[in-house]
């Protein structure tokens, strides 16, 4: 005999909550995925893949349970052998189960999914399978499976840290709302117990905000864990998170001595991910430019502890420290220099500077192409639009980088107090916004060029700005910086800064000002010679007063603190509140608030019109507020039976008497529903709130 299989077809109560509790348990590990898909592919190909998954669940359902694991399994085997296949050649050749296994760990202590080379097909292998599996067993009103196949996808991304703390807080009332709904629905539940699993998860969803908000509590509101991860801009982390006010630290970082100074670079970064920058991949070598013909020879000493070592771009030697190499060729210490450690740094680098780009052509290696031409499909087609209109008279790659950086120049203002972006900092940044600071002119140069085909990346570190000694630069937290670099083919990178040079010089100035002026640290040096070292291309500096982060950009919820405007909260805000608002709506419900509440305004409020309706509808209200006071009229009970059984004031019998005559004669007018309402406003005075 075929087991029958309701898939919808079924429609109770406990049920309909069950299944919208897998939705969003199953949505918040899906979440992680579209970001990613977002981020480097084409959102068209998730949806696809997403929706082919749940209609073969929906098919699935005649085959039995250890079936459709072994397809669930060889969907999820299928996927990752395609991940493989298409990796690059140097992975293949070095993959052994122990490299597996290595991977393994290495995600499942924090590495992001989106620090992969090759992390769309990933993202796209491991759709079907989480999604085909959960669905099967919900649809066959199995939660308990359900909930373990989205709640184990879930928890993998709780440990790689791509899950915010609003998702997994959500994903997890939505498991166990599953789990009770479907338990109840199996036993047949009333919608009272529906109701009081429902206000029970209410509870646990307000209790972080009721913590957060009290006195002396704690815990933070929903929202503030869920800005873009942030870190230095110059330090050597493997994302930064932009956006929000900052503050400018006069403290001095470190102090180089070289024959000549340079742009000390930090980081590069390759994935915008609309709300931050991701470096991919694990390691790299140094290597200096094609046609290098200058080589610049430095010495860092770190007066606060570094975790990063800035030096002049390309490094191509380091020795005095323990040290490794990024997938972006920037030197990093093995653990955190210590203040007056100091370390030896050769650079290689091509004198003609941006005049290297004026001939480049656009023949770029197929890895540059796939690895720096990325923008999120969600940054919009009204970026595109405008990188095309702002380079719309150049032609070359050259041309295209000089107009976007002469536009952001002239048309942008520069600000400390830019306001921050909930998802999209670019997109807000050109299209709605007229300020921002070194972050967001660099960031959108890179969208804007990338816009066209030119691949470009984003770079963090310090520019040199003083001079005090032969040969010395003291180097502090406002210098540091972000800028442009942009690939030329046969030559390699070429820096651009579309940052207006004169307004980091002021808030540089005014912040060791301040300093002075309030007896803060501002050098560990005697200043024997001081000399702003003014750039061709605009730089600026921003920092906070951390003494070993100093330019981290700090945001709030809705903006950052002294910001200018204000933004609206961010989609995982809102749905966080939404399910607050839902929750309070379930326990007021639960508690007969909200009945209590309507029929108060109903009690309350009289239709005008037929005055047959006014006089039933007063009627009705009577018998209502009397049921409230005393006891409900009994099944067969008469209306005049039952006033004086109460013994009814003269109201109710005069309300009674003209709700006969408007039954039986039909003759009231006018008055007589004037008198109804006024009968009834005296019977609900004498018993007071309905």
């Amino acid at each position: 005999m075929t087991r029958h299989v309701p898939v919808l077809g079924r429609c109770t109560p406990a049920r309909i909550a069950a299944l919208a509790c897998v939705a969003v348990l199953s949505a918040s590990s899906l979440a992680v995925l579209y970001h990613v898909v977002d981020v480097v592919g084409d959102l068209r190909l998730f949806w696809a893949v997403l929706f082919g998954s749940l209609c073969l669940a929906a098919l699935a359902q005649a085959v039995r349970p250890r079936y459709a694991l072994a397809v669930g399994v060889a969907l999820l085997g299928a996927g990752l052998l395609a991940y493989v296949s298409t990796a690059p050649e140097s992975y293949t050749r070095s993959l052994t189960v122990a490299q597996v296994a290595d991977d393994a760990v290495t995600l499942l202590t924090g590495y992001s999914v989106l620090r992969m080379v090759n992390v769309l097909v990933w993202a796209l292998a491991v759709v079907p399978a989480p999604a085909f599996l959960t669905w099967y067993f919900a649809f066959r009103e199995r939660y308990a499976p359900a909930v373990g196949v989205a709640g184990l996808a879930l928890g993998f991304f709780v440990l790689t840290g791509d899950s915010t703390g609003t998702a997994t807080l959500v994903g997890a009332l939505a498991a166990a709302g599953a789990v009770g709904f479907g338990t109840l629905d199996a036993h047949g539940a009333t919608r009272e117990q529906v109701e009081t699993v429902g206000v029970a998860l209410a509870l646990v969803a307000v209790a972080p905000v009721v913590v957060s908000v009290a006195p002396g509590g704690s815990g933070a509101t929903f929202g503030a864990a869920d800005t873009a991860p942030t870190t230095s801009l110059t330090s050597a982390e493997e994302r930064i998170g932009l956006g929000g006010a900052i503050d400018l630290s006069p403290t001095v970082q470190f102090v180089v001595r070289a024959d000549r100074p340079g742009y000390w670079r930090v980081g590069t970064y390759d994935r915008y991910t609309g709300s931050g920058w991701i470096r991919t991949g694990e390691s790299g070598t140094l290597a200096g430019p094609e046609g290098a013909d200058e080589r610049v020879a430095q010495r860092v000493t770190a007066k606060r502890p570094l975790s990063a070592m800035p030096a002049i771009a390309e490094p191509v030697a380091v020795d005095g420290v323990d040290y490794r190499v990024t997938s972006g060729g920037t030197p990093v210490p093995e653990g955190v220099l210590a203040t007056n450690e100091s370390y030896r740094v050769v650079s290689e680098r091509l004198r003609s500077g941006q005049r290297a780009l004026y001939a480049a052509g656009t023949d770029y290696p197929d890895e540059i192409e796939r690895r720096y031409l990325q923008v999120p499909d969600t940054t919009g087609g009204e970026v595109d639009a405008l990188a095309a209109d702002v380079t719309a008279n150049a032609s070359t790659p050259h041309a295209k980088a000089r107009a976007i950086e002469r536009w952001l120049e002239r048309t942008k203002t520069y600000s400390l107090d830019a306001p921050a972006a909930n998802d999209h900092l670019v997109r807000t940044f050109l299209l709605d916004t007229e300020t921002g600071y070194c972050v967001h002119y660099a960031s959108a140069m890179v969208v804007m060029l990338r816009a066209e085909g030119v691949p470009a990346r984003f770079v963090t570190g310090y520019t040199p700005d003083e001079q005090t000694g032969l040969g010395t630069w003291t180097v502090r937290g406002v210098d540091s910086h972000a800028w442009v670099e942009v690939y030329a083919p046969d030559t390699g990178w070429v820096r651009f800064d579309p940052t207006p040079a004169d307004a980091r010089i002021d808030a540089e100035e005014a912040a060791i000002a301040n300093a002075t002026g309030t007896g803060s640290e501002t050098t560990d040096d005697d200043r024997t010679t001081s000399t702003s070292t003014a750039t061709t291309t605009s730089t600026t500096t921003t920092s906070t007063s951390s003494v070993t982060a100093n330019a981290t950009p700090v945001t709030t919820v809705g903006g950052a603190e002294g910001a200018r405007g204000s933004t609206l909260p961010g989609p995982r805000t809102l749905l966080l509140w939404a399910v607050v608002a839902l929750g309070i709506a379930a326990v007021a419900r639960r508690l007969g608030l909200l009945t209590r509440g309507y029929r108060a305004l109903w009690v309350r409020w009289l239709p005008d019109g037929d005055p047959d309706a006014v006089v039933g509808g007063a009627h009705e209200r009577m018998l209502y507020v009397l049921a409230r006071r005393y006891r409900p009229r009994a099944s067969g009970e008469t209306v005049r039976g039952y006033l004086d059984a109460i013994d009814a004031s003269a109201p109710a019998r005069r309300l009674a008497a003209l709700h006969e005559r408007a039954r039986y004669r039909g003759d009231v007018g006018t008055d007589e529903a004037d008198e109804a309402r006024r009968a009834l406003r005296a019977l609900r005075d004498e018993n007071g709130r309905p």
